[in-house]
């Protein structure tokens, strides 16, 4: 090993080493008190009852239509809505993007926004006017417009190409 490979080598040691110091100094110390026991095992708690009662309603047959959840506050306790508000339902959107050009109807409700009836419409045309191929395209469905366009934009992605209309196609003369 030369000399100057030997001074890299100390000199990324010592980094390392002072970088490892520093995250040590600044790392506040962990609060293991009574207090912040009970909370994570009531946290722990609203999340085992939570798991519970979906694998009971999926059991039940009822896991297709999910019910509106209580919600959690930082304490463990329920927290009542707003007066005025209705409840906030319990939506998870898809963890992966859907793939709107070879989704199926199950897929596509999982969408926020997305009922039964709008998927089957999404279904049918996609079956009879081919891929969409983006957002834009996907407007070409009754009952997607803009606004349900662009907050299904996050969620979905689309593999297909769309088919050209009519309007896009040159004939010659």
């Amino acid at each position: 090993m030369t000399p100057s490979e030997r001074k890299a080598l100390l000199f990324l040691a010592t980094v390392g080493v002072l970088g490892a110091g520093a995250r040590l100094a600044v790392t506040p110390g962990r609060a293991d008190t009574p207090a912040s026991r009970a909370a994570l095992e009531r946290q722990l708690g609203a999340v085992d009852s939570a798991r519970a009662a979906d694998r009971a309603s999926d059991r039940s047959g009822a896991g297709a239509r999910r019910r509106p959840r209580r919600r959690v506050g930082g304490d463990g306790e329920g927290t009542a809505p707003a007066p005025g508000r209705p409840p906030l339902a319990a939506v998870t959107p898809p963890a992966l993007p859907v793939d709107v050009d070879v989704a199926d109807v199950a897929a596509l409700e999982a969408l926020p926004g997305v009922g039964p009836a709008l998927a089957r419409r999404i279904v049918e045309e996609r079956a009879t006017g081919g891929a969409f191929g983006s957002v834009t395209g996907l407007q070409r469905v009754r009952g997607v417009g803009p606004k349900l366009a662009a907050r299904l934009a996050p969620h979905v992605t689309f593999s297909g190409v769309p088919r050209p209309s009519s309007a896009a196609v040159r004939r010659p003369p």
